[in-house]
């Protein structure tokens, strides 16, 4: 099997790190012969064997990182899941959506052949019609007055786009669920550790996450 060189956007997240250092682990059966961790933030630790870019997803000079190490997969993991206190709408548009976009007119024009992008569940919305459980041919709505929600939907309809207009860019579209586990800090996590959980009495919702 052909190995390949990969670049990861979002790698100093706590999805992106996992994925790098998975990517990364020598004993890896078709390890890739290149792993590139790409994110604006400074890594908090940096893996043997790994090329360690800080650059803004927006930038338009990711095509020249793509080029320089002749990529031909890329997995997109860059989004804006819990934004601070100080955060804008905008900015966090500009990061999701933009920087989603200026990514994939790089990789069609450096002829990058797989992309991988994390979506979300949130991608379907919030909507009280909603079924107790969601298959993949259901339509993503998102919600207009959930950023991470919409941002998400926009950029599902981007990548559906763009498998019509650049085929040649075989997209991978995961939308996972919320990811726990003994390491993970979040929001969800907050909420577990409180003396109290508020729920809605009488429902009986299922939650889906990734341990």
């Amino acid at each position: 099997m052909t190995a390949h060189r990969v670049l990861v956007t979002g790698a100093s997240g706590y999805l992106g790190r996992q994925v790098v250092a998975r990517l990364a682990d020598p004993t890896l059966e078709n390890r890739p012969d290149l792993v590139v961790a790409h994110d604006i933030r400074t890594p908090a630790e940096r893996l043997p064997g790994v090329v360690y870019e800080e650059a803004d997803i927006r930038d338009p000079r990711i095509a020249d990182a793509l080029a320089r190490h002749h990529i031909d997969t890329v997995v997109h993991l860059a989004s804006i899941v819990t934004p601070g206190k100080d955060s804008r709408r905008d900015f966090e548009y500009d990061v999701d959506v933009n920087g989603t976009r200026n990514l994939l007119q790089a990789c069609v024009q450096q002829g990058v052949q797989r992309i991988v992008v994390s979506s979300s569940g949130a991608a379907y919305g919030y909507h009280a019609d909603n079924p107790a459980w969601l298959t993949e041919n259901m339509p993503v709505r998102g919600n207009e007055v959930f950023a991470y929600a919409h941002h998400k939907r926009l950029v599902e309809e981007m990548l559906a786009e763009y498998r019509h207009s650049h085929p040649a860019l075989e997209q991978v579209v995961l939308r996972i669920g919320t990811i726990l586990g003994a390491t993970v800090r979040n929001q969800i996590t907050d909420l577990f550790e409180k003396p109290r959980l508020l729920a809605i009495r009488g429902s009986d919702s299922p939650f889906v996450f990734i341990w």
